[in-house]
């Protein structure tokens, strides 16, 4: 997948400023040399982001003031609730790039947190019902907002990121979970691994959470020949506070390589990265080298600073971006036909096998000292 260009990265954040309220009309937009020194671009790729913002009417130019916010309030716009449970968490701020690369002008994005609450969530349905024509949604999947989420289907288009609520009948993009884990499963196969643990939280209630577990399932029974295909897969609470989370997978993790013989594991495929967050720093305290004496293959939604960190981490890394724009295409496309028979729309991942055998020493004071942040 090709990344995104510079200058579109540059014009999507000024526009997503812009739509949070962050920028308001007259506001004085950072001189060239400004911005090409806080991305690290040339002055050219910046000029080309302002140019392309003036020419679709979100700047203006003004002697003596520089280039500021234009006064869009007097545009008619058609706004989308963009309901997410925490716009700045990885993967949503990836999908939230997206969006805003492929909204076209005159739609105006709503943006509303949830908090991981059922009843903010709720809040935010209503406030959608009341103020917006569609909407974009990253679920929480509590099955209380079921109704809601219905009347709300009923009334405008909606399209659902990354997961889809029980009994809900709407359009969706998401990764290909179930394929998606089993592509990682078989890589490790293919490496030796047929003795692998499946770490994961107990949110069976959340669609991408269950296929991937799924994926599992068919993989132990199928390819490793368990007879038990839950034999070494353990759940672990999301509302257990943070040090006892660490604490309890460090505790399995070590009863786990206790084993001698064929139920010793050789691999642990983490549904998320929180959970391999948790592995990870598992290994250092218990002195297990990774990949030589563990092997670890996770689900990519932690920020980009933290790669190195896990270069010895196979990694599924979902099309965040890809999936964003998706989103924004499949909703404008919802806005502007009748069209009412729903899409399920499904992105494979991307493999990224490991590079390094051991970690290294910085990378074991980053997890010891950063891991348990949250």
């Amino acid at each position: 997948m090709l990344k995104q260009k510079r200058w579109v990265a540059i014009a999507s954040s000024i526009k997503l400023a812009i739509r949070r309220g962050e920028l308001g009309a007259g506001a004085r937009i950072a001189s060239e040399i400004e911005m090409a020194s806080q991305w690290n671009v040339s002055p050219m790729t910046v000029h080309r982001a302002l140019t392309e913002l003036q020419r679709e009417g979100w700047v203006v130019r003004r002697r003596k003031a520089g280039t500021v916010v234009a006064d869009r309030s007097i545009l008619p716009a058609t706004k989308i609730a963009l309901v997410f449970t925490a716009l700045s968490e990885l993967p949503q701020v990836s999908y939230l790039s997206g969006i805003e690369e492929s909204l076209s002008d005159g739609y105006q994005l709503v943006p509303m947190g949830t908090s991981h609450n059922a009843r903010d969530e709720a809040r935010c349905f209503e406030r959608t019902l009341s103020e917006c024509s569609a909407m974009i949604c990253y679920p929480t999947g509590a099955q209380e907002n079921t109704a809601i989420l219905k009347k709300i289907v009923d009334t405008m288009p909606v399209i659902f990121v990354d997961r889809l609520p029980q009994d809900i009948d709407a359009d969706v993009v998401m990764t290909d979970n179930f394929g998606s884990m089993t592509i990682g499963l078989k890589y490790l196969q293919s490496q030796g691994h047929t003795r692998v643990a499946y770490f994961m939280e107990d949110q069976l209630h959340v669609s991408s959470v269950m296929e991937r577990y799924n994926a599992y399932r068919q993989f132990a029974t199928q390819e490793a020949g368990f007879e038990d295909p839950d034999k070494w897969v353990r759940r672990f609470s999301v509302t257990t506070p943070w040090e006892q989370y660490y604490d309890n997978i460090e505790s399995v993790l070590a009863e786990m390589l206790s084993y001698n013989g064929p139920d010793r594991i050789t691999a642990v495929a983490c549904q998320q990265d929180m959970l391999m967050a948790a592995v990870l720093e598992a290994c250092v305290h218990l002195g297990v080298s990774v990949p030589d004496d563990l092997a670890i293959l996770s689900f990519n939604d932690i920020p980009s600073k933290m790669q190195p960190l896990v270069r010895s981490v196979i990694r599924i890394v979902q099309r965040s971006g890809e999936m964003g724009n998706m989103a924004a295409r499949r909703i404008q496309q919802r806005l502007t036909s009748e069209e009412v028979l729903s899409q399920q729309m499904r992105v494979v991942a991307d493999l990224y096998p490991s590079v390094n055998h051991t970690l290294s020493d910085s990378a074991k004071a980053y997890i010891t000292s950063k891991s348990r942040t949250g």
